[in-house]
């Protein structure tokens, strides 16, 4: 199934997508019952909106792709850090580059969205706790998060305002170790790799994660980035793709 949050003009709506069709269901599926409207949209004639707007929490996994480590070592267990919810923002909105930021790059990643609570769970039924996945963009800067003027914690390098695009859909039934990712600036390739090269997979991460941290329904967990990652800088774009799910394209600017 692929779901989507989308705007008609007036109002925030849900609908699964069939083709080039919406089909509006009554409420956000994340963990609900919900009914068929009735009403029907045209994909070309609505806003996505981001998918999961409001998490209770995101943790997102560091250093989870051998490509990724560059010199570092490589883990010896999951290693989350915390990205807060007012980073979100959806397909097509703008990520916003704060002017004292320096080097801010895009992280091309899967994520993983929380169907039920989730505590203590096994990497066997850690799948069976997820609602379903969407593309992510974990845009960071860099010198607030390892460079000369580093801040001691990812507070604002990690989740300053529009630091998360989501989106564009949230599809369920997938094989979250058997996918292709690859990122985009400007039109150009920046990053490509599949999520078979995880380090910890998905399971693996929410399993260890829901020792220590109760996962509630609409959560997310972001599982990494991979190779070197491009800069972004203002009044270019980027294009997060991943198989099966779709692609998430923002611009990029400066703030005022």
């Amino acid at each position: 199934m692929k779901f989507v949050r989308f705007s008609d003009g007036y109002s925030e709506k849900f609908g699964i997508v069939d083709g080039e069709k919406i089909n509006e269901i009554s409420n956000s599926p994340i963990g609900k019952d919900y009914n068929e409207t009735g009403e029907v949209f045209d994909l070309d004639s609505i806003k996505i909106l981001a998918p999961n707007p409001n998490p209770g929490k995101m943790l997102c996994l560091a250093l989870n792709y051998e490509s990724h480590l560059l010199g570092a070592d490589r883990p010896t267990r999951p290693e989350p850090f915390y990205k807060n919810s007012n980073a979100i923002i959806g397909p097509g909105d703008t990520i916003i580059l704060p002017k004292d930021s320096g080097l801010v790059v895009c992280e091309s990643e899967l994520v993983a969205i929380i169907g039920k609570t989730t505590s203590n769970v096994s990497e066997e039924d850690a799948l069976d706790h997820v609602f379903g996945y969407t593309c992510g963009n974990d845009v960071s800067a860099r010198e607030w998060q390892s460079g000369t003027r580093s801040d001691k914690q990812w507070w604002r390098a990690k989740s300053s305002d529009t630091f998360g695009p989501t989106g564009p859909y949230i599809v369920t039934d997938l094989d979250p170790q058997n996918l292709s990712i690859r990122g985009f600036v400007n039109g150009v390739q920046g990053q490509k790799c599949h999520t078979s090269e995880m380090i910890f997979t998905t399971a693996q991460a929410i399993s260890f994660i829901s020792r220590y941290v109760t996962l509630d329904c609409g959560d997310m967990i972001w599982t990494g980035t991979s190779g070197t990652t491009p800069p972004i800088n203002p009044g270019g774009d980027v294009t997060v793709e991943i198989q099966s799910i779709g692609k998430l394209h923002n611009l990029v600017n400066l703030s005022s």
